[in-house]
């Protein structure tokens, strides 16, 4: 009347238990390394198609600067074709800044889901390690406690780092608020002093 494969366990010699225990542990390592290779795989797709897309734009709004200079040096009396150069050139650049932020941004989320996911991983191998009886479940709670702090004050680093000090115009600036200063982040007195 109990579970037939508690019976088939206790049934085993111990070199059939151990033969068991590898194989699975080595089908379980092959389906989590084939896993995390897909997904990893997919991701890095997604980041490297931004890129080119990136660096088309940076080669476009290099030309379009360039058709400016030529169309300066050419033509300064018309103004029709300066302005729409000029409309393209900043249409050009602010899409390429669009899209510098959108690939640095999702580099630095793929980074954060990284270290959770080794961190899941880690915190798998604990688990199985104490199921095992190696470790106690102390370790697991600590351990669990440590990643789980580690991981609100990575996220919540990041989101204030993004939201609070980089520029939102320009990813690999910041925003230095100094009072009295007319940079951005800065204000400008009311009053002169006297």
């Amino acid at each position: 009347m109990g579970d037939p494969l508690l019976t088939n366990l206790q049934g085993m010699s111990s070199t059939q238990l151990g033969n068991l225990l590898n194989d699975n542990r080595q089908t379980l390592q092959v389906q989590v390394t084939d896993t995390f290779a897909n997904s990893f795989g997919q991701s890095l797709g997604r980041v490297a198609s931004v890129s080119d897309e990136f660096n088309m734009m940076s080669n476009y709004a290099a030309q379009s600067n360039n058709l400016l200079t030529a169309v300066t040096t050419l033509n300064s009396s018309a103004g029709t074709n300066l302005n729409t150069a000029n409309q393209n050139s900043d249409t050009a650049q602010r899409t390429r800044e669009i899209k510098e932020w959108y690939y640095n941004n999702k580099l630095d989320t793929l980074f954060v889901f990284q270290l959770i996911f080794i961190g899941i991983c880690f915190l798998a191998v604990l688990a199985f390690a104490n199921k095992l009886g190696y470790i106690g479940s102390g370790v697991i709670g600590i351990s669990m406690g440590i990643f789980i702090v580690i991981m609100i004050l990575l996220i919540s680093n990041r989101a204030m780092y993004t939201d609070v000090l980089r520029n939102k115009r320009v990813w690999s600036k910041n925003i230095y608020g100094v009072p009295g200063s007319p940079l951005p982040g800065g204000t400008l007195p009311t009053k002169c002093p006297s």
